[in-house]
């Protein structure tokens, strides 16, 4: 107790003693009970004094803490080979068993492989195996730095990053090198790296990783195969020591469909591990050509523009065609694009009406309007002025899609009808028009959000001489052309199916957990968390295997296939109630990752032990490690004072103590009468 609590409690127990007899005592008469009553007096008073006073002391514990030993056994199928799986269970029992290493250190034993665990258990089923993503755990558990690591590994790392000790806390790791430390030849594929994706008739690029370790220079023959069938191969030269190379193949995509892609690199002579000499992936080809139908009863400069236009890019294809052949190709077209209609379109209006198929209209001079404003339900032209030159005026305002970099302004003027417009569904306006340079407050190409389809329309003819006008200002069509693309992107988002879209990997080599993943939105493309959707499996052969519901999970629909065994498999995901469906193809590989490498990699774990003030051993060495532990100043126990400041009176005591005392006190005085 410090002398100023003495002294506050001497002064508490003086004023309380005055008030007490002061209060009963000091020119009172004889009253009943009078002693207790100025003994409850002082205790309440003395108790409320102590209350308010800081009686504090310290309290100081001192504990010897033994320095902590994590023995860290690997458990991954490559550790559980014959060559290292009786090595690994000598040392935990040489650490198990050892009579002095209890009594010195903390022992705590954990096992790892993906991840890491508090355990003794071998059971060499882990599957990947990250070293870095341990020891980082472990040094992040021990940061008062009073730890040790004895990693008992084949140093073969297949996830994670390298890891190396950072800060003065940091953890001293000791590895133990089981397995096969030999060096051998070898020579492995790496990886096999390309798109998800090829459209039908293009080329894509494969890139080929191979690696290879040996003390000479040596060739190899690579080859490729494209589900099964050769179709490239090479002799690649590599160079002595450890030597990769990386390879890039252009591939035809020349059929629709999953095309399993193997490369294969012919083993070297006594190669030792030729697992790893092949490896796969997948893509599929797809036939993605938006088919654009222009339809047109007669000929006019425009046509040819805009056929050049849409196939500037070469998964648009146009085909054009006369309004009475409409109902033929209704079936094998994607985009409509009607020019000039005229009576002759009435069919083609009737076909329409059968589908969702988005339209663009060219609705210019020639245009029949009293036709036009009959045959259709999504603008009019009341009262068809006389023919004028409009001149183009960009809205400010637009917001389908950014247009702001389209210089209109110096266009020259195209062929349309005066008029008061009326746009009857959804809609923006994208371009105005301007009459010697009056602004009419009339659309010349609106957007349309239709409930049914998506259109475009443009009031007016002479769609050539704007796209002539870009290449004078350019030199090139690109700005006219990259404009008119996203109005074929606007017209082709409305389609149901983009309201679902998937993820998921062509080929699942066993790295990763198997996932299909979905995002289904809702008509205002927004993220819809209360649909259903369901995903139906097939094998092979077409046979419906499984159905599984998917769960939603952060913004998007999971579904885990990590049970399927190897094989090619073909999937449909359906949003129940809306008829909508999207299907794919994947293929799990029997592909075993522990076994990629058959020697252990005593070199990566020799710096992890320098970096961390550690040393490499062998099971041959178990003792020398044991008097190195054992013989250490620095993993001798630690001496910690923990110092702790607490209240020298429980308030809780005190508070008890005010209450009753003066309780007690005011219940005698009310009894006898007192005031």
């Amino acid at each position: 107790m410090t002398l100023e609590n003495v002294l506050w409690i001497t002064l508490s127990a003086i004023l309380a003693l005055a008030l007490a007899w002061f209060s009963y005592f000091y020119k009172s008469g004889k009253t009943p009970y009078q002693w207790l009553l100025a003994s409850l007096r002082f205790l309440g008073l003395l108790s409320a004094f102590l209350l308010l006073a800081p009686l504090q002391f310290e309290k100081v514990s001192v504990n010897m803490e033994p320095h902590r030993l994590m023995l860290v056994l690997d458990n991954s199928v490559s550790a559980g080979r014959n060559a290292s799986r009786p090595a690994l269970e000598q040392i935990r029992d040489f650490f198990q068993k050892d009579p002095d290493l209890p009594g010195r250190f903390d022992l705590q034993m954990y096992t790892f492989g993906s991840g890491v665990r508090e355990s003794d258990t071998l059971d060499f089923s882990e599957k990947r195996t990250d070293i870095a993503g341990t020891l980082k755990t472990l040094s992040n558990a021990s940061l008062n730095g009073n730890a040790s690591v004895v990693l008992v590994t084949d140093g073969i790392q297949n996830q994670g990053k390298g890891w190396l000790p950072s800060g003065p806390g940091s953890i001293s790791v000791f590895p133990i090198v089981i397995g096969d430390t030999t060096a051998y030849r070898d020579i492995r594929i790496d990886g096999l790296n390309c798109n998800r994706y090829a459209f039908l008739d293009n080329q894509y690029p494969l890139e080929i990783l191979i690696s290879y370790r040996g003390e000479e220079a040596t060739t190899a023959l690579l080859t490729l195969f494209d589900n099964g069938r050769k179709v490239h191969s090479e002799q690649i030269l590599l160079g002595a020591g450890r030597a990769s190379q990386r390879l890039s193949v252009l591939m035809s995509a020349g059929q629709v469909g999953f095309h399993t892609l193997t490369a294969e690199v012919a083993p070297l002579e006594n190669e030792r591990n030729t697992r790893n000499n092949r490896q796969a992936a997948g893509i599929e080809v797809i036939d993605e050509k938006t088919r654009v139908t222009i339809v047109a009863d007669r000929s006019h400069p425009d046509i040819g523009a805009l056929t050049r236009s849409i196939e500037s890019n070469e998964q648009r294809q146009v085909t054009l065609i006369k309004s009475r052949d409409v109902p033929s190709r209704a079936d094998e077209t994607d985009l409509w694009i009607f020019f000039q209609p005229e009576p002759g379109f009435r069919n083609a209006y009737a076909t329409l009406k059968d589908g969702n198929k988005p339209l663009l209209t060219l609705a210019g001079g020639l245009t029949n309007w009293n036709f036009l404003n009959e045959a259709q339900q999504s603008f009019r032209l009341e009262g068809p002025g006389p023919r004028e030159e409009l001149l183009p005026e960009l809205n400010p305002t637009f917001s389908y899609f950014d247009a702001r970099d389209w210089a209109v302004s110096s266009y020259p003027p195209i062929s349309g009808f005066l008029g008061e417009y009326q746009i009857l569904q959804p809609h923006e306006n994208l371009l105005g028009q301007r009459v010697r340079g009056i602004s009419l407050n009339q659309p010349l190409m609106t957007l349309i959000k239709g409930s049914e389809r998506r259109e475009v329309v443009i009031f007016g003819d002479g769609l050539w001489k704007w796209r002539m006008q870009s290449f004078t200002q350019d030199g090139d069509f690109q700005k006219f052309d990259a404009l008119f693309s996203k109005l074929w992107l606007f017209l082709g988002a409305g389609k149901a199916n983009e309201r679902l879209n998937l993820d998921y990997e062509n080929v699942f080599d066993g790295q990763q957990a198997a996932v299909i993943r979905a995002q289904f939105f809702d008509e205002a493309l927004r993220f819809d968390p209360s649909a259903r959707l369901t995903l139906h499996l097939k094998d092979s052969t077409g046979t419906l295997l499984d159905s599984y519901p998917m769960a939603v999970s952060k913004r998007e629909y999971q579904a885990d296939i990590s049970s399927l065994s190897p094989g090619a498999y073909s999937f449909e995901v359906a949003v129940e109630d809306a008829n909508i469906r999207k299907s794919g193809q994947f293929r799990i590989q029997d592909f075993d990752l522990e076994n990629q490498q058959v020697r252990s990699d005593p070199e990566a774990l020799l710096s992890i032990a320098q970096a961390s003030g550690g040393a490499l051993y062998y099971p041959s060495q178990l003792e020398q490690l044991k008097d190195s532990l054992m013989g250490a100043d620095r993993f001798r126990p630690v001496s910690r004072s923990q110092r702790n400041v607490v209240s020298l009176i429980d308030f809780r005591w005190l508070l008890a103590l005010i209450v009753a005392a003066l309780g007690a006190e005011w219940i005698i005085r009310k009894y006898n009468g007192l005031y």
